[in-house]
């Protein structure tokens, strides 16, 4: 294992910053927090919400700090794009307010490398900024692919600022899992294909030997509300009607189980469930439902399980993945609005799923690409 405080006679300290639009971002900067503790960095994380929460969870004798991001509210039937929009002051005003608050955060704690999951106002040119993103080129509403080309050269602005751009995904056109997304457009000279992200790497995630409880039907709940609770309700509505054995892990948030108490015979819910329990889960369930959010995605290519998934209406990014990945095989999608347990069941057991050998997280190379870049740094500040 490689040792940064042998190689650079300095403890490193790392700040962590994953956004906190649900827990996606939170989740997939897990091995990679892991594989810097094995590794004698001293690490602080900072996020806020749900995302804040499983950090706390996950790493609880880590330093953590508060950082709430842009207040945005959510649509219940638009598209959550022009929703964006509409709130783009918020966002700007956000980057500028978590950009002052980085230089504070610095010059308290004495960081030496920031490492920042899609919060675009955490670059600092005194210390060593690494900005990760799936999504250099975002999908729009099919009213607005003519501003596409605009907005990848708008977040350029933002991303050339950082270090170093990791994209968490496979420059291999034939096997890559973001399409469009990261490989439409040239990407920034700052920028490089890392591989996946996923908590359920097996080099900190091997079995605990507890055999998992098996379940027909395994469903994820994540996203932003309303619409996570949307499908929560419709979800527990029809799984009640069959005779199938459930699981439903709630992405932490409670239940909304007051209202279907006749539906809940064969339904089990969990608030959250720890790495190694919710990969032995995973492994071992039948048929998984989930949305299409791309830390989502990672964790189950990881596994190598196929599954069922929604995207959030009026999210272009989650439509163009189950969309994407379908076509190539690899899961198979029905839309929220028509959505029916049965069709999606028959669906799922008639499809042939592309089992190709896709990679797997490696945070070694992440690891090795960040001292690289650091040691480069401190050579040119001389």
């Amino acid at each position: 294992m490689i040792n940064p405080v042998r190689l650079l006679n300095d403890q490193i300290k790392i700040l962590v910053c994953p956004l906190d639009w649900g827990i996606g971002h939170a989740s997939r900067m897990i091995p990679l927090i892991h594989k810097l503790l094995q590794s004698n960095f001293e690490v602080i994380l900072a996020s806020y919400g749900k995302a804040g929460e499983l950090l706390k969870t996950e790493f609880p004798n880590l330093c953590f700090i508060d950082l709430p991001s842009y207040t945005i509210r959510y649509s219940r039937s638009k598209s959550q794009v022009f929703i964006m929009i509409l709130q783009l002051h918020k966002i700007l005003a956000g980057i500028i307010k978590e950009h002052r608050w980085l230089k504070r955060i610095v010059s308290m704690h004495h960081i030496d490398i920031v490492i920042s999951d899609n919060r675009y106002g955490l670059c600092y040119k005194k210390i060593l900024s690494v900005f990760i993103s799936h999504q250099i080129s975002p999908s729009l509403p099919s009213g607005l692919k003519w501003i596409e080309p605009f907005v990848y050269v708008f977040l350029g602005i933002f991303i050339r600022s950082f270090d170093r751009c990791w994209i968490p995904d496979i420059e291999d056109p034939s096997t890559n899992l973001t399409g469009k997304l990261s490989h439409r457009y040239k990407i920034f000279h700052n920028a490089s294909f890392m591989g996946m992200l996923s908590r359920f790497n097996e080099n900190h995630c091997m079995s605990d030997g507890k055999t998992a409880e098996t379940y027909d039907i395994m469903v994820i709940l994540s996203g932003p509300e309303p619409q996570r609770t949307l499908l929560e309700e419709m979800l527990v509505r029809q799984l009640g009607e069959t005779v199938y054995k459930a699981a439903i892990v709630c992405g932490l948030q409670q239940p909304v189980i007051q209202n279907f108490n006749r539906f809940l015979g064969s339904v089990d819910f969990f608030y959250h469930l720890p790495v190694k329990e919710f990969r032995n889960m995973l492994l071992n369930s039948g048929v998984i439902i989930c949305r299409s959010g791309y830390s989502t995605i990672m964790d189950l290519v990881e596994l190598g399980r196929p599954a069922i998934l929604i995207p959030t209406p009026g999210q272009p990014e989650q439509e163009y993945l189950a969309g994407y990945l379908s076509q190539k095989g690899f899961f198979c999608t029905m839309n929220q609005q028509s959505f029916d347990l049965q069709k999606a069941l028959r669906l799922f057991q008639s499809k042939r799923f592309n089992r190709a050998a896709l990679s797997v997280t490696n945070t070694e190379k992440y690891l090795q690409d960040l001292l690289n870049l650091y040691q480069q740094k401190k050579k040119n500040r001389r």
